[in-house]
């Protein structure tokens, strides 16, 4: 399974999505990447937290990415079900980022 769409931040600064149905996975996702990182953290260091979760299968990387043939800023939310890339639009005029508005994809393992 693969989806694909658009998301914005409102006034508040809060993501909102194309379609519900990549709210929900993204939310679900996240949220239980957090719920096992933040486990982790209320027993180790930081980074050793990270690991612990990472040993899990639960991951969350910023980083540069190829995709759709473009190296795009990506924040990668891994864990055993599903890979969630979450990128800014970019604009080819002034070659800078909008950090209002993006990308996401999510796909099953």
């Amino acid at each position: 399974m693969e989806i694909t769409g658009k998301w914005t931040k409102d006034e508040e600064g809060f993501m909102e999505f194309e379609t519900s149905e990549l709210q929900r996975y993204y939310e679900s996702v996240t949220d239980k990447y957090h719920q096992v990182y933040n486990r982790y953290l209320n027993e180790f260091e930081d980074d050793e937290a990270y690991y612990k979760a990472k040993e899990d299968g639960y991951e969350m990387v910023t980083d540069y990415k190829n995709i759709d043939v473009h190296e795009q800023f990506v924040t990668t939310y891994s864990t055993p079900a599903y890979v969630v890339d979450v990128w800014y639009e970019f604009d080819e005029i002034s070659q800078k980022r909008i950090y209002q508005r993006g990308h996401i994809r999510i796909c099953s393992k």
